[in-house]
């Protein structure tokens, strides 16, 4: 059914301001797959640019945005040296770390983060099988099936504060302390940081590699993910990364590696090793107890914190068709098989499993000295692998084996054309056009395939490619919400001292951090983020930045322009084109936005143009996020600790205060086409 609001869209705007809508549509705007092409020479000094332009472009995609006067330092600089110096990522970081040293969870290892950030139900869980539960919890438990609706909602918010309690006095903090601090971070960094080209490469890398928060196993340990796994290697090796983010603890939980074992009766690398030893003579492996079959059952339970489930294909799948091969890389699905058994035992400790007592199973297991690994919070079990003969993209892998299995084959993987090819495309969608040239392409695959995967020099090539200054690339992405926040936000040199606000922003306008259902992270293209809805979202959005209607966000507009205070909104707006959008075509500009800055009521035109709620729509509230429409079931969003239990109708938004003159101004420059694209 159609909604009637979307075909009125256009009459409730004023046409003054209809321009959101229509150069979204018109051909040459915001959805225009295929602007006119035009030559370009080799590098930018001969593309007819100066040396601000190449740095307004080099800012645009390789930074989160270009704050005030940033692009005159990188034009004196030269935009050659300003990208080695983003390429060698070392610059220090002063401000940055002043920002992030109050999030305590930044400095735990994946572990510690296990065991200090726990929800309420794991703190009851652990009360009860330490039998320490405080007899006031014993009785609301007793009572909580015997009550109305309303006492039970009472009853169990009660539970909750008190188990909140209870895990305070033991040093446990809430598990969404631990989540507010990973997407303060995320928008800290991008805020923050000199050394933006990383911060853009693993933000892209973790994209790449995704693990998402709806995953509740996966939850507490993405930002050790993130930090550990990722953002070391962004500009370093893809061979390195890929194995780093393999073996981690939230890769193997989110893509259910943890728990894929050999089949019942296959031969393990245990197996293979007890072989070796008796046909060699070798005396009994020092840590082994006595007697037969008793030993194999005590050896297979030092790492075994889960029952075997048998070989699961989940990861294998999307190794080869999201990490590295892509979706037509030329594998079978034997090849899938194959994978799968290779990883069989790559593991890890259960979220809940005792650390102190798996400290104790390990060191038993590495001296019976029969193929167990342990590094970190990663576990190779030898006792669950297939260590059978395999065949994976026409490479045989022999019998007998351990953790190599899975090594080689992420050497294959990481080596292949089809890989090169893959996350060569990926990096030109990025940072090039959402249609990259195939010629640049498959450039980039070879020097990937040349390089050994040595991402800095890929990067390095794009960056000196034709096509990367072609006048018909520049311009032409569009950011993502979180892109377009953080961009805002150091357009306007702002200071974010409470996070929450901007970040539910980011969610309502389509982003959610972390939260993409699939393992695909989030798309990298206009037709993912430009919508009638989206377009409305990103200019409440930037109305509401401007007028200073986000809590938490402290910047000052006279300051941006030395203290000296426009005449009249046409002055405002000229002056601050010039400074919110440098290089860009301000004639063009200013004359676009002229009769939208004109409009005295835009704000409230602009907000109740808002589409509203379909019949049977609803809207559940997230923490850390506010109350935000997601693309997931209810089921697999209600999770404990991590969204409430309550549903409510979506209102439509009611009237705002109206903006200042100039804040109308620097907001529906922050809100138009030209800010949007990258």
């Amino acid at each position: 059914m159609k909604n009637p609001r979307f075909e009125t869209l256009s009459i409730l705007i004023h046409p003054s301001a209809a321009w959101l809508l229509v150069l979204a549509l018109a051909s040459g705007g915001l959805l225009s797959a295929n602007p006119a092409k035009e030559d370009s020479p080799t590098a930018w000094q001969r593309a007819g640019l100066s040396a601000e332009e190449a740095a307004t472009h080099l800012l645009d995609r390789f930074s989160f945005g270009a704050r005030p006067g940033e692009v005159e330092r990188v034009a004196e600089m030269g935009p050659d040296l300003w990208l080695e110096r983003q390429l060698a990522a070392q610059l220090p970081e002063p401000d940055l770390g002043q920002v992030l040293a109050p999030l305590e969870s930044l400095k735990l290892s994946a572990s510690e983060i296990l065991a200090t950030y726990q929800t309420p139900g794991q703190i009851l869980r652990q009360a009860q099988k330490e039998g320490s539960l405080p007899p006031e919890l014993k009785e609301k438990m007793a009572q909580e099936g015997d009550s109305t609706d309303q006492d039970a909602e009472k009853n169990r918010r009660q539970m909750q504060r008190a188990l909140t309690a209870l895990g305070r006095e033991r040093g446990i903090r809430p598990l969404k302390q631990l989540v507010g601090e990973l997407l303060s971070q995320k928008l800290y960094r991008a805020l923050h940081t000199e050394n933006q080209l990383s911060e853009v490469m693993t933000h892209f890398w973790f994209n790449h590699f995704y693990v998402s928060m709806l995953d509740t196993r996966a939850r507490p340990l993405i930002l050790p993910y993130e930090r550990d796994a990722i953002r070391p290697h962004a500009l370093g090796n893809f061979r390195q990364m890929l194995e780093a983010s393999a073996r981690h603890p939230a890769m193997l939980l989110y893509l259910d590696n943890f728990n894929s074992t050999a089949a019942a009766g296959t031969r393990t690398t245990y197996d293979y090793a007890m072989d070796r030893l008796r046909r060699t003579g070798g005396r009994r492996p020092v840590g082994l107890p006595p007697g037969g079959q008793g030993g194999r059952r005590w050896l297979d339970s030092l790492a075994k914190d889960h029952r075997p489930h048998g070989l699961n294909e989940n990861y294998a799948r999307e190794l080869l068709e999201l990490h590295t091969l892509g979706v037509d890389g030329g594998y079978t699905q034997d090849d899938v098989i194959g994978v799968a058994r290779a990883f069989t035992g790559w593991t890890t400790l259960r979220p809940a499993a005792s650390r102190k007592s798996a400290q104790r199973r390990r060191k038993q297991a590495l001296a019976a000295n029969v193929g167990f690994l342990f590094e970190g919070d990663f576990i190779f079990r030898a006792t669950t692998h297939d260590a059978n003969a395999k065949q994976i993209l026409g490479h045989r892998f022999p019998a007998g084996r351990g953790v190599e299995d899975g090594r080689e084959v992420l050497d294959l993987l990481a080596n292949h054309a089809a890989t090169a090819h893959h996350i060569a495309h990926k990096l030109a969608v990025r940072f090039v056009s959402d249609q990259p040239a195939p010629e640049l392409v498959d450039r980039l695959a070879e020097v990937f395939l040349t390089h050994r995967g040595e991402i800095e020099e890929i990067i390095r090539e794009l960056a000196n490619s034709d096509e990367f200054w072609a006048a018909h690339n520049r311009g032409a992405k569009i950011k993502s919400p979180f892109e377009l926040a953080s961009s805002a936000l150091r357009a306007l040199d702002a200071r974010v001292v409470r996070p929450e606000a901007t970040l539910r922003w980011i969610s309502r306008m389509g982003q959610p951090l972390y939260a993409y259902k699939a393992p695909t992270g989030y798309p990298d293209s206009a037709d993912a983020w430009v919508n009638s809805g989206a377009l409305l979202s990103r200019m409440n959005f930037a109305l509401d930045l401007a007028a200073g209607r986000i809590e938490g966000v402290d910047f000052d507009l006279a300051a941006l322009t030395g203290g000296r205070e426009p005449a009249s909104r046409t002055a405002a707006l000229e002056t601050y084109v010039r400074l919110l959008l440098p290089s860009a075509g301000h004639a063009e500009t200013i004359a676009l936005l002229t009769p939208v800055v004109e409009e005295h009521e835009l704000a409230d035109k602009v907000a109740a143009a808002g589409p509203a709620n379909e019949e049977g729509e609803f809207t559940m509230r997230l923490r850390y996020y506010g109350e935000v429409q997601f693309d997931a079931t209810a089921e697999e969003l209600q999770e404990e600790g991590y969204l409430s239990r309550r549903w409510r109708r979506n209102p439509r938004r009611g009237p705002v205060r109206p903006p200042t003159a100039l804040e109308q101004v620097v907001g529906v420059i922050l809100g138009s086409p030209p800010f949007q694209r990258r």
